[in-house]
């Protein structure tokens, strides 16, 4: 899987998107610790020109669907964004980047909004919401938390979402 970027402007590196993830916890009313599942089949993964990657970067773009167990907060569909870089072990990748679910949350309502991901295909990551991304009864959807993941060497992939929420 190897994709050359074009693009010279918007460099997505770790380190800015780290210090992002370090802000202050969510608070507000219907705060919750979230569990929401989620599915890739990893076969509309393509190429990405949303995001340009650093160095040694592969941009990647693809679908999942939240909410694939009873009970779980987050339901929908998110469109992701992601740099791919290799790890040591072939086949295994870190990742940083964008996902926006569009959908609904449990007590909240419908709408999207759009977290920022870093972590590794080996293992899972941090997440935490944009500030200002939500829409709909999501607009002032603020969070942040873990994730698993399991990835096949197919990029098929899955796992749960769990931290603070609030909406």
């Amino acid at each position: 899987m190897q994709w050359s970027i074009s693009r010279a402007a918007g460099v997505v590196t770790a380190s800015a998107m780290v210090s992002v993830l370090a802000a202050a916890p969510a608070t507000a009313t219907n705060s919750r610790v979230v569990l929401s599942h989620y599915y890739d089949s990893g076969t509309e993964i393509v190429p990405s020109e949303n995001i340009v990657c650093a160095p040694g970067g592969q941009a990647i773009q693809g679908r999942a669907t939240f909410g694939t167990r009873p009970g779980d907060v987050w339901q929908g569909t998110t469109t992701y964004d992601y740099c791919l870089y290799p790890e040591a072990t072939p086949g295994q990748y870190r990742y940083i980047g964008t996902e926006t679910l569009t959908g609904s949350a449990a007590g909240c309502g419908t709408g999207s909004f759009t977290w920022i991901g870093v972590g590794t295909t080996a293992g899972g990551g941090t997440w935490r919401i944009v500030s200002g991304s939500g829409t709909g009864d999501l607009a002032g959807a603020r969070g942040r938390g873990t994730n698993t993941a399991t990835t096949s060497p197919t990029w098929e992939n899955y796992g749960d979402f769990k931290g603070a929420f609030a909406c």
